[in-house]
């Protein structure tokens, strides 16, 4: 399956900014420590549009509800996208959605909406406020959903594999200026 380049990256949503969990933020819920925060999490209002960062293919799409005792994910996008200059792939990751858009296998474009901000406090979406759960992944793919934090022995992942997504993307808007 051949994938696209992908020359210009975008925020996923309008006015983006890290007001929930930052990236690689220890993080304890309730007395638990649930490890290193893999991702940005983005407070907005349930019903907020999500937009692919790039252009690339969606590589998972799925539900993960949750129960009232343990809350979950709720919808889940990751797209493969592949740097245009450097050829390197990276994962963009999309949690918390309250309805995907997009099956796996799909194209997607910059800008192309993916889905929209779940309602929070809810077993689906977990019980905190709604937002969404950006990450950016450049570790191996191995069909499966990425895990939003990683723990000391946790061998699903590792934390080099991960980048903080606000960064990554000013990064990749100089390095491919024309």
């Amino acid at each position: 399956m051949a994938y696209l380049t992908t020359p210009k990256l975008i925020f996923p949503i309008d006015d983006y900014q890290v007001n929930g969990a930052p990236f690689g933020k220890r993080s304890v819920y309730n007395g638990v420590v649930w490890g290193l925060h893999l991702g940005e999490d983005c407070l907005a209002e349930a019903g907020t549009d999500v937009r692919a960062i790039g252009r690339g293919r969606v590589v998972y799409s799925a539900f993960h509800p949750g129960t009232g005792e343990k809350g979950n994910w709720g919808n889940i996008i990751i797209i493969r996208h592949k740097q245009a200059k450097t050829r390197r792939v990276f994962y963009s990751v999309y949690a918390h959605l309250g309805k995907c858009f997009k099956l796996i296998g799909e194209k997607v474009d910059l800008g192309e909406p993916l889905g929209f901000i779940g309602e929070g406090n809810t077993p689906e979406n977990g019980f905190w406020p709604a937002h969404l759960h950006f990450a950016i992944y450049i570790g191996p793919w191995r069909d499966e959903v990425l895990p939003g934090y990683w723990k000391e022995g946790d061998q699903r992942t590792r934390p080099e594999w991960w980048q903080k997504p606000s960064d990554f993307i000013k990064q990749y808007l100089d390095q491919h200026a024309d």
